[in-house]
């Protein structure tokens, strides 16, 4: 089951879980690693940062853009 009506605090809850991102366009980031989720410094816009199993490098993603997560097993 994931959460809906998705904010910072709920993004923290997922940190250093793998998860399934359902974005708000229709889109599914499957099996990624969420590594923070906190405001830029720049904009102090929320933003999560995740890592796919093939990088070693974190992307980011702005919050706006999710519409809900849902975590799944590592082991998959």
């Amino acid at each position: 089951m994931g959460i809906r009506g998705f904010n910072l605090n709920a993004a923290r809850a997922f940190v250093g879980r793998n998860v399934n991102l359902h974005l708000k366009d229709g889109s599914v980031l499957v099996n990624i690693y969420v590594a923070d989720a906190k405001r830029e410094v720049a904009s102090g816009k929320p933003a999560i940062f995740y890592r796919s199993r093939s990088r070693k490098s974190s992307l980011k993603l702005l919050l706006r853009e999710v519409d809900w997560m849902e975590k799944v097993s590592p082991l998959l």
